[in-house]
């Protein structure tokens, strides 16, 4: 038996959380005719079931499609592999250009080959002729030889000249 001391305050203690759960019984009763009846689906889906307003219609509408992804950069190595395939694109010329300016040999070396040949671009064997010279400054093996291939057999005399003051002025 709990003494009167104790007795009094146990009654109080008891009493709150009946008052308490009867007001907020009372709360979600208000509040309930007020809230709309919602619910996902078994697909994980939000959907609307009671009362659909003009946000629940829209909100079931399909998303507009996504724009198609940015096209993918093709790396020198898939450059030069669209080259052999005789496949050569301006994606594939401009990161050849791109790593060129930046002295990478093989680049250096396939865009040179790809002006010699006018592949995808003007021919230009002037062109071709200073860029075997730079991937022989690279390190390319046969750029050299390349080089003077282009000097002997493909350029004019004019085209010489031009090309032997363009090497200079390198």
């Amino acid at each position: 038996m709990i003494g009167p001391m104790f007795g009094h305050r146990y009654q109080r203690l008891r009493a709150k959380p009946v008052a308490g759960g009867a007001l907020l019984l009372a709360a979600a009763l208000c509040c309930a005719s007020v809230a709309r009846a919602q619910f996902y689906d078994l697909d994980g889906t939000y959907r609307c079931v009671t009362a659909p307003d003009t946000a629940c219609k829209k909100s079931l509408e399909p998303p507009p499609p996504l724009p198609p992804p940015p096209p993918a950069t093709p790396s020198v190595a898939e450059a030069i592999a669209h080259i052999r395939a005789e496949k050569v694109t301006a994606a594939d010329i401009a990161v050849l250009e791109q790593h060129a300016a930046a002295k990478e040999p093989r680049a250096v070396e396939a865009l040179a080959w790809l002006k010699l040949n006018g592949i995808g671009m003007t021919a230009d064997p002037v062109e071709a002729y200073v860029l075997y010279g730079e991937a022989a400054s690279l390190g390319v093996a046969g750029a050299e030889t390349n080089q003077a291939a282009i000097f002997e057999t493909r350029l004019n005399q004019e085209q010489r000249q031009l090309a032997l003051m363009r090497e200079q002025s390198r």
